[in-house]
């Protein structure tokens, strides 16, 4: 009886030490993207080119590929369209988007790379709205795959600060 009572353990834990695997395999093939803001954004109003009680919002990177797109999946992964979203007092607003230069979608990433791509966005607001120092705006990206993932930007690129004095190597 000994003998069946350690085989039958031993192929149990064969059978969890297995599904681990294939269970941490399965999420790293399900899409898992992250967007990373490089550089800033600028914001600009213009006159509305159909109607003259409205202005059009500009918001757009100043340097080209200033957005990181990581692809944590072990598959391929495309980003095919997106919507932007202006947070303002009185809720958000819904814009068009665009890009910068000839970056333009479909931006195709591989498994497990990144790519640095140039979005914009344009809204229509009041003629009377005023732009924040720091405009606050939300980007869902749509995948092929149907996928949403979404990312607050602001003007101005995060900085990484320290709080800590630079210390020197002893030589």
């Amino acid at each position: 009886m000994d003998g069946i009572d350690s085989r039958l353990l031993l192929s149990a834990a064969s059978f969890l030490f297995t599904a681990y695997f294939w269970f941490v395999k399965a999420r790293k093939e399900r899409p898992n993207l992250a967007f990373y803001q490089l550089s800033d954004y600028r914001a600009v109003c213009r006159r509305h080119p159909k109607r003259d009680d409205m202005k059009r919002l500009c918001i757009q990177q100043l340097d080209t590929g200033g957005v990181l797109l990581v692809n944590h999946s072990t598959r391929q992964n495309s980003v095919v369209l997106f919507d932007c979203y202006l947070k303002t007092d009185k809720g958000e607003i819904q814009g068009d988007w665009g890009y910068s230069g000839e970056d333009k979608p479909p931006w195709n990433v591989g498994p497990e790379s990144t790519i640095a791509f140039s979005p914009a966005c344009f809204f229509d607001v009041a003629e009377d709205f005023v732009v924040p120092d720091e405009p606050e705006f939300r980007i869902e990206f749509m995948t092929a795959s149907g996928g949403r993932f979404s990312h607050r930007f602001s003007k101005q690129a995060p900085r990484i600060a320290s709080a800590n004095p630079a210390t020197s190597r002893a030589a």
